[in-house]
């Protein structure tokens, strides 16, 4: 930096003299020339030092390719430095770093070192800390976007010092929620994005005077309060854009909000407002999207709503709406978007609602009293413009109408769970730009017709769910020919015959394949390739038989496999070990044999946390070591497209036995593990390695041929919650130390051979004597026989739940002597019971949960 300087003041020193030794030879066009000579040592200067904070701030970050431009040897080039913009002076003007993959802090970013930065665009980076206060600096900054990083702490008030910005974006980060009574009004700021960050605190009160706002977004975050006080909105007169969604605002629809005259945009979906909405809405003339979802408003709809005629998007779903739709909906010429989806609309539904020729999206599913067991209304056929079409869980009857076919913009078709009846209408083929198809859950019959499939004729589907219907048939080659699926549900039909010897090859673009409870026969495809993209694939329930195929490892990424309730016979496909992704394998109920040991596996299985191997012919020693790593996970099983065209989710689902009947089991309870090796012919002791499944939750080896002692080191499976160890030959005393399992809700040892008297500690003391019948030489309550030389012990009484008291079944009542199969406990209120709630079963999985969050918490 002294050289540099040394130069500045030679050069100032030679301009100098020039100018007077040539002063009697200039003209006066030169003047201009002399005035640069003489500021551009200053410019030097000040570019040397914006280069030098910039190096500087470059080598505070993690290495990137992205500024190699960025150097001292290159200071004459400032200005043509990756995301470097300079003004006419040659000062740098503007910074965008756009998505350019830098990790770093922005503490040793030189705010004082830009004296004339306009913009600052740090978007799509990984940025983290906080927000130094030094921002305030940057006085010429009109431009601030610091948004899709991880920067936290809160956010300083210094940043209201810029009072030049006009834009200001802080969304998706992690930052917290400062003491807004700090902050300034900031007058001239137009757009405030503070989206997407943990911000817990009431409506901010700057904004209210920053009266030059037209954007406002505050998006997900965790405000609270009610918006009814009139000083929140009443000096925001420009703004064009009020969005709130995602908080916990509360109360009556803000009055306020109906003196913003020029609002075009309000989203308040997503929080906690109630009452009605007030027929002043109509002074919002120029509103284009009204977004009112997730919420608990009610009452019916008021009339001046149908006087917003420039209204273009109406989203009201999962409210409490109520009441007719009057048919001066017909009025609302632009709508493109009307949902009303999850609220108790009553019908019929107004036939002017077929004159909004505009309409994109119409999805009126889950108002169960709109459609009041009718038809699919006929005019449907003149909305040519619909994209999407959502009329599941409303209580239609009858046939898919023939003038759906006229909707050949549909991209998504929604039916399922109605009253629909006949076969899958040819209409449904013509619609060529599906990407999502559901009719799931209906009385559709007939065969799945083969012009569903041609070559290319749905080059975009990706999404058909068929299940609970009454489909017959065989699969149609021509399946095959839809490459673009990414989930295919046809369970719970009457589907039949072999799966078509191509079927494999579908694995490489599909992740979801469900084939449950049909009439499947053959062998399970051997095509699968290395190409193979599933994650779930169920065919449990079915005919199939034959061997595993091998080629099933090629499908890496599988974390789902259910062939239970089959005919698949051999031994243990000891390839399955290659599965490093796999969590939850179901082979139970089929005619495999064998001891599973053989290959040895440093990690076998290391992600498992469910296994059922029942009702099979397995012998040998209890494979328990393979199962060592099970513990809980975080993950849903959920499938989210890729199109990005609209959203959507696929839930995966395993069947469970209660009571012997089988229900499909949708978002199994992620803190749940489970191993069910029972109904087998396993012999021998149970290992001490057992100890190690610290996870597990439910423990079934009943109905084996086990032999020996419990094992005391299942007092290591403090999170068991079911242990069953009925009908083998177990012997010696119960091991007192494993009533230290204080999460153990149900627990069978009948039908061994164990001697000595029952423990009463901890959850010992809730059981009955259903647990423990059938061993002779066991005594103590809750059996009748009284140990010898001993008085019967006293019942102790455990801690029982609030919740429990007057329960008329008990957990263990409801599951003692179930026998085979995966029994319950490994659920929540996350189930769906496809089949029927029976209401003891929901009961108890209301106080399981309840239980859980108690003893988690």
């Amino acid at each position: 930096m002294q050289h540099i300087n040394r130069s500045v003041q030679y050069g100032i020193a030679f301009i100098t003299q020039l100018r007077k030794n040539m002063a009697p030879f200039l003209k006066p066009s030169h003047l201009l020339l002399f005035v640069f000579f003489l500021s551009s040592p200053e410019s030097i200067l000040a570019t040397t030092r914006e280069g030098e904070a910039l190096v500087k701030w470059k080598n505070s970050l993690a290495p990137s390719s992205f500024l190699d431009s960025w150097s001292l040897t290159h200071l004459d080039n400032l200005c043509n430095w990756t995301g470097i913009t300079c003004n006419s002076a040659g000062s740098v003007s503007k910074i965008n770093l756009f998505e350019k993959q830098l990790n770093g802090m922005l503490s040793e970013f030189g705010f004082t070192s830009f004296p004339n930065l306009s913009n600052l665009t740090l978007t799509y980076n990984f940025f983290s800390g906080p927000i130094p206060p030094a921002i305030e600096n940057l006085t010429q900054l009109r431009y601030l976007d610091l948004s899709y990083n991880y920067l936290d702490g809160p956010i300083p008030f210094q940043v209201s010092h810029l009072q030049s910005l006009l834009i200001l974006n802080l969304s998706q980060n992690a930052l917290q929620a400062p003491n807004w009574s700090h902050f300034s009004p900031m007058p001239f700021l137009r757009i405030l994005n503070l989206s997407y960050n943990p911000l817990a605190s009431k409506f901010p009160n700057f904004i209210s005077n920053s009266h030059s706002l037209t954007h406002l977004s505050l998006n997900f975050n965790e405000f609270t309060g009610d918006l009814v006080r009139e000083s929140i909105f009443a000096n925001l007169h420009n703004l064009e854009v009020l969005s709130l969604l995602g908080n916990f605002f509360e109360g009556p629809f803000p009055p306020d909000i109906f003196k913003l005259s020029k609002l075009k945009h309000l989203h308040l979906s997503g929080n906690k407002f109630s009452g009605s909405i007030p027929n002043d809405i109509r002074l919002l003339c120029g509103l284009e999207n009204l977004f009112l979802s997730n919420n608990s408003f009610e009452g019916p709809l008021p009339p001046n709503i149908f006087k917003l005629s420039k209204l273009k998007q109406l989203v009201l779903w999962s409210n409490n709406f109520s009441g007719s739709i009057s048919n001066d909906i017909g009025l609302l010429s632009e709508l493109e978007t009307l949902n009303l989806q999850f609220n108790f609309f009553e019908g019929p539904l107004p036939p002017h609602i077929f004159r909004l020729s505009k309409l994109t999206g119409l999805e009126l599913g889950d108002n169960r009293n709109l459609f009041e067991g009718s038809n699919i209304p006929i005019g449907l056929g003149l909305l040519t413009n619909l994209r999407y079409l959502d009329l599941h869980s409303s209580n239609l009857s009858g046939y898919i109408p023939s003038d759906i076919g006229n909707l050949k913009l549909l991209v998504l078709l929604s039916l399922g769970s109605n009253q629909l009846t006949g076969p899958l209408s040819k209409i449904v083929y013509n619609l060529t730009n599906l990407i999502f198809l559901d009719v799931s859950n209906n009385s559709l019959s007939g065969n799945i017709q083969s012009d569903l499939w041609k070559y290319n004729h749905h080059p975009t589907l990706e999404y058909i769910d068929f299940s609970g219907n009454h489909f017959t048939g065989e699969l149609p080659t021509t399946i095959c020919n839809v490459m673009s699926l990414s989930v295919l549900d046809l369970s719970n039909n009457e589907l039949s015959g072999a799966l078509p010897n191509c079927f494999g090859n579908l694995a490489d673009g599909l992740l979801y394949i469900n084939l449950a409870n049909n009439q499947f026969r053959g062998t399970i495809p051997t095509t699968f390739s290395r190409s193979c993209q599933l994650t779930y694939l169920n065919m449990d329930n079915n005919e199939f038989e034959g061997l595993l195929h091998p080629s099933l490892a090629n499908c890496k990424h599988l974390r789902i496999l259910d062939i239970g309730n089959n005919k698949i016979g051999g031994t243990f496909p000891s390839w399955l070990y290659v599965l490093g992704e796999l969590e939850v394998l179901v082979l139970r109920s089929n005619k495999l044999y064998g001891t599973i040991s053989g290959r040895s596996i440093e990690d076998p299985f290391p992600k498992l946390r469910i296994v059922d191997l029942s009702n099979n012919q397995f012998t040998g020693h209890l494979p328990i070591q393979y199962f060592k790593n099970m513990k809980s996970t975080d993950n849903l099983y959920r499938y989210q497209n890729s199109t990005k065209v609209f959203s959507f989710h696929y839930e995966a689902s395993v069947s469970l036995t209660v009571k012997g009947t089988e229900y499909e089991v949708k978002n199994i309870l992620h803190i749940y593990t489970a191993i069910d090796l029972s109904c087998n012919k396993f012999q021998g002791e149970i290992p001490d390695v057992i100890g190690e499944l610290k996870w597990l939750a439910l423990l079934n080896l009943s109905h084996n041929s086990l032999t020996g002692p419990i094992p005391s080191l299942l007092r290591n499976m403090k999170g068991l919650q079911s242990l069953d160890l009925s009908s083998n030959q177990l012997t010696g005393a119960i091991p007192p130390q494993i009533t230290a399992l204080t999460f153990l809700e149900v627990l069978n040892l009948s039908g061994n051979h164990l001697s000595g008297e029952i423990p009463q500690k901890g959850q010992f003391s809730t059981f009955n004597n259903d647990s423990y019948i059938g061993n002779s030489a066991l005594c103590g309550s809750p059996l009748t026989k009284t140990c010898a030389n001993t008085a019967s012990p006293p019942q102790e009484v455990g801690n029982v739940d609030e919740d429990d008291a007057g329960d008329e079944l008990t957990w263990e009542a409801i599951l003692m002597g179930y026998g085979c199969g995966l029994i319950c406990g490994l659920s929540s209120a996350y189930i769906v019971l496809k089949l029927g709630k029976p209401w003891w079963f929901m009961r108890y999985l209301e106080v399981l949960q309840q239980k859980l969050m108690k003893r988690y918490a």
